[in-house]
């Protein structure tokens, strides 16, 4: 099982040779610690500028990972991706809101994306962010414990509600909805919020995800707490596993206030805690559904044969595999092509807007030792593959 992924064919079959080579020039940009570093930051500050040159550059560096500026626009990302037997998930990410009336409005896209997805083929999940829906400040305070003022209290049942739309909205169209991980100092305040959406939504089904970061120390105490609640409450519970989505963040935030990393010391550490995670979800698939979001190949091999071990199919509907547009290709159309539930990350809209989220994950991407050199390696092996072949013609 081990060699699954060094089928570059079937990995790279939706790719032309245009797109590869622009691949493999943009990885290369990206691998450089030099270069990346310098980017992110001159992406973070001037990325909001609107000029010809500026917007150029914007669209050629961020073009593989996200579907357009609009929904219209994602529709040919969403069809090339099913015809390979890779579904979607759509996601219009433009984050830092602030206004009462942007948080509305991202509700309603939420919601738009759901009835979207229903009537859509290759689109099975929704998801939302959690700060999309109300101020950071109100998570934080109700994660530290602290009394909610008489305005923060209104504006909480108004984050409340807009979450239960969304919910009765995936629960009348049969699309399940993503909740997304949130920094250390709100996940607990959202692991509340979510659960209590469960009870009410998932008492036949998982409807509702909660996503569980594993590079947390807690992260494998937290869902066996969630799961012992679904058990008491008789719901099933829908989770997410990723690594985690803030490490450099976290690390600094703990520094700066003399506090302990909630973050594992090692990356053997997280890979440890997100393995043990997937063997705790499917020993218990009987009332746990699982989207299994990882761009790491030793894990997918191990999460593969952790499948063989209990006999769980490929196609199993409690199970999904998870990777964001223009990442880690070679995962997950050699999935699909083996019959497993695969599932993009999809995101879209106006670039200016999608700076904060595009740079998260520019960091992301570079804070994993080796992740992009891996990318760039499996891209130039694909076109060294087609020129060879092109030569025995």
């Amino acid at each position: 099982m081990r060699d699954i992924f060094n089928n570059h064919d079937s990995a790279f079959v939706h790719r032309s040779t245009k797109e590869l080579k622009q691949l493999v020039r943009l990885f290369r940009l990206l691998s450089n610690p030099r270069i990346s570093k310098l980017g992110i930051k001159l992406m973070k500050r001037f990325g909001h500028i609107q000029l010809p040159g500026i917007q150029y550059l914007q669209r050629w560096l961020f073009r593989p990972f996200y579907a357009g500026t609009s929904l219209q626009a994602c529709e040919s990302t969403v069809v090339s991706l099913s015809n390979y037997g890779v579904h979607s998930y759509l996601n219009y990410a433009i984050e830092d809101s602030s206004a009462e009336s942007e948080f509305d409005t991202n509700c309603e896209m939420v919601q738009k994306l759901i009835t979207h997805a229903a009537k859509t083929n290759g689109i099975p999940f929704s998801v939302c962010k959690p700060t999309s829906f109300g101020h950071k400040h109100l998570f934080q305070k109700i994660n530290a414990r602290q009394s909610l003022n008489t305005e923060e209290q209104i504006a909480w049942k108004r984050v409340i509600n807009r979450f239960r739309r969304c919910c009765q909205t995936a629960q009348e169209h049969g699309v399940a909805l993503l909740v997304d991980a949130e920094e250390y100092s709100m996940q607990i305040a959202t692991d509340q919020l979510v659960l209590d959406l469960m009870r009410e939504f998932n008492l036949n089904k998982a409807v509702v995800y909660n996503t569980v970061q594993l590079y947390l120390v807690d992260g494998n105490r937290r869902l066996k707490q969630m799961h012992i609640q679904a058990i008491q409450d008789s719901f099933y519970l829908g989770v997410k596993l990723v690594r985690g989505a803030y490490m450099e963040k976290e690390r600094k935030i703990a520094h700066k206030h003399g506090l302990s990393s909630p973050i594992c010391a090692s990356k053997a550490e997280t890979d440890k805690s997100y393995h043990t995670a997937v063997d705790y979800c499917f020993k218990h698939l009987v009332n746990i559904a699982v989207v299994l979001g990882s761009h790491n190949e030793e894990s997918m091999v191990q999460v593969i044969n952790l499948m063989d071990q209990y006999e769980i199919k490929p196609n199993d509907d409690r199970v999904w595999f998870s990777q964001l547009l223009g990442m880690s290709d070679y995962i997950s159309f050699v999935l699909a092509d083996k019959g497993y539930n695969v599932v993009k990350f999809v995101p879209f809209g106006p670039v200016d807007k999608l700076i904060p989220y595009l740079a998260r994950r520019a960091e992301e991407n570079t804070a994993i030792a080796g992740q992009t050199s891996r990318e760039l390696t499996r891209l130039q092996k694909e076109l060294k593959r087609r020129a060879t072949l092109a030569n025995e013609r």
